[in-house]
Parts: C-alpha cells; structure tokens; sequence
C-alpha cells in the first residue's frame, strides 16, 4: 500500500486535469454505476466528522473528514481529511492519500465547473469571501477557467486575508488582489463570487440588488444548520444548480429556501443535466452554482492521484 502525502497530491494533476476529473464524476453521479451511500454525520459539540464510501466496478474509497471551526485559534487547519483508496476488485487497500489537500482540490475543481458552464467567457473579477486554504485553492482553479484580473476578497480574520494575498500573489503576481470591508463590497466588485464560510447565517445582507446580474458558487454550507444566503438573494434566482441531488437534505442554502418557499423544488437541477445538454441555461439575472460535495468527487479525485502518481502500478 503507498502513502500519498499533500505534495504528492499537488504534484499530481494540472488545473485542466482536476477538472476533467470532477466533470466525469459529476456525469457519472447520474447514472447507477457507482454505489454511494449518503455520507454519516457524527457530531461533536461545533465539530462534526464525516465517513463518505464510495464505489465502482474499479476503486472502492472511503474518506474520513473532520471539521474543527475552532481550530482557527489554535493556528490548525479547521478540514483534517484522509482517504483509503482500495481495489474494488480484490479489496486490496492501494493507497492512503492525505484527504485534507485532496478535498481543497476536487472541491476547486468542482466550483471550476461551475463558473465554466455558468459564466460568459470574458469575465474578469473575482470575488471570495473566506479566505482560508479552500479559499486560496478556489482562486486559482477560478483562474484556470476565466481570464481573472481582479479579485476581492474578505475574510473575519485580517490574518487569512494576508495569508491569502501572500500565497496567491507568489502564484500569480499579475492578478490584482483588493481586501474588502464586507462582503456586499466584494458583490459590488465582483462578477463571480465564491463563498467559502463555515456560517450559519447569511453573510450577506438583505439587500437584492448586491446579487443581479452576478454568478455565485457556495461551497460553505455543508449541513442544515448552515446558510450562507440570505432571503433576498433568492428573488432573482430562477434555475439553481447543484452538484449533486444530495444536497437538498444535506444544505441549508438549499433546504431552508425551499421550505420558505422562496425556490421552487422543480427549478433544482444538477449541474450534470446542463453539461449533458439535458437542459438550457434559462436568461436569469443571478445565476447560483450551490456545492456540498460527494464521496464520488473523492473517488475520481483519488483514482487521478493514484493513476498520476504511480502508472502501471497494479490494481
């Protein structure tokens, strides 16, 4: 069995590569190839700890993911993450890949999709509110897809901001970065917004006209008692996009909505069903790209680290 460390990981794919593979989970999470049970919550107080399986005629993997709000003050990544990859075949165990950086990636790579199927192909400010290592991750998949030459960015914390410029301005010096006082700031001056929180209130205020004509891609609320959107947000939201279904009993951004009433059950769609074809994209004002993530982004996000890392190794 290898050991697939965070460098490794990184080392592993381009950009084009992670979201190639994120496009054919996210086909193949359609279909009923693959056996993927919904994830088991545990939690803890605010801490909550994930066991999300996923199989296929291939690779069976399972990640093991914790998520520690409170780590921030003691300097710790809040996402600690593993995944065991096995031999869907023999059962072998094959790999353990550090699931804290592979779950940064896929889930980037994820958003990638989103701004590419959702967003005209000029576009050129981002905005990100959460500034921690997803968020550094989802800036730079963002500009794998569009030609960014601006991004906004908040943060509760001064010092992930100034991590965040640090880091990604070494990657990409060219790209102007702007420290915002709010979050409707970042809506002002933004195209695409990207909200990476662990809140469960609305980051934004009730203010309508902050969200017309602008694409938005949540990535923060990853259980019922997490919203990142406020009310208003969705009087302009017609078709609503997801990654997977299982996000409708899973996020509070899309539960909370609809038992108000304010989107329709109908007007949900994966975002499969739009790169499929299956549907088109419909005219509205505010388009929302709302992802929760699926233990079959883990698997493909897996195989391509294992496949990368080590070709010919045996199955």
């Amino acid at each position: 069995m290898i050991i697939i460390d965070q460098i490794a990981v990184e080392k592993a794919a381009c950009e084009a590569e992670w979201t190639g593979a994120m496009e054919q989970a996210i086909l193949k999470s359609l279909t009923e190839d693959v056996q993927m049970p919904q994830r088991s919550h545990l939690d803890k107080g605010d801490d909550t700890f994930l066991i999300m399986p996923c199989i296929d005629d291939r690779y069976w993997s399972t990640k093991l993911v914790s998520f520690c709000p409170r780590n921030r003050e003691k300097d710790l990544p809040s996402i600690f993450g593993t995944v065991v990859l096995n031999s869907s075949v023999t059962g072998e165990p094959l790999a353990i890949i550090d699931g804290t950086t592979l779950t940064a990636y896929r889930t980037a790579a994820v958003s990638a999709l989103g701004i590419k199927y959702l967003t005209d192909d000029n576009i050129h400010s981002l905005g990100i509110i959460g500034t921690g290592t997803q968020g550094i991750r989802q800036a730079v998949f963002a500009c794998s897809v569009r030609p960014i030459k601006q991004i906004s960015v908040y943060d509760n914390s001064v010092t992930a901001m100034s991590g965040f410029e640090k880091e990604f301005s070494r990657l990409f010096p060219d790209i102007r970065i702007r420290r915002m006082d709010n979050p409707a700031n970042v809506c002002v001056e933004s195209s695409v917004i990207i909200t990476a929180t662990n809140s469960k209130c609305p980051v934004f205020p009730e203010d309508p006209e902050l969200f017309f004509n602008k694409t938005f891609i949540g990535i923060g609320s990853y259980k019922p008692d997490c919203r990142e959107y406020p009310d208003a947000f969705f009087r302009y939201t017609g078709q609503i996009f997801t990654d997977t279904l299982h996000g409708l009993k899973e996020s509070g951004d899309l539960i909370y909505p609809l038992q108000k009433n304010l989107i329709n059950r109908e007007n949900i769609y994966s975002l499969g069903s739009l790169i499929k074809k299956d549907i088109s994209l419909s005219d509205d004002s505010t388009r929302f790209f709302k992802t929760t993530g699926s233990a079959i982004f883990d698997l493909y996000a897996a195989r391509l680290v294992y496949e990368k890392s080590f070709p010919g190794y045996p199955e």
